[in-house]
This record gives C-alpha cells, structure tokens and sequence, in this order.
C-alpha cells in the first residue's frame, strides 16, 4: 500500500496494492505500473532493490 508524505493518515485515499518495486517502478497485484516520483525522500533515493544494497544488507 503507498503511503502519500504529508497527507492525513486518517485521510482516506486510494489503496495501490504493491506486488513488487525495482529502480523507480512499483508493480501493483493487477500488472499495472506505477513510476515513484516521491523516491528522492530517505534511502529510497537509491531506488527500490538496489543490487549493492541488498548485498551489503545479506553480507
């Protein structure tokens, strides 16, 4: 589910159910793709299963 920063957690607002992420992209459960405009927020700057990354993190 994507979280949109700075809106009203008690907001209700559509839900975009996530399957899997790589670089920018979100792959949602229905096939559909989604690019992550908000990426440049924390580590996700990096993009989403980085390979240097994830191997750091399994080392």
């Amino acid at each position: 589910v994507l979280w949109h920063p700075y809106s009203a957690i008690g907001t209700e607002a559509p839900l975009y159910p996530v399957a899997s992420a790589a670089g920018v992209r979100l792959k949602l459960i229905d096939g559909s793709e989604l690019i992550d405009g908000m990426s440049s927020w924390w580590s996700a700057i990096h993009g989403y299963n980085h390979p240097q990354i994830n191997a750091a993190l399994y080392y």
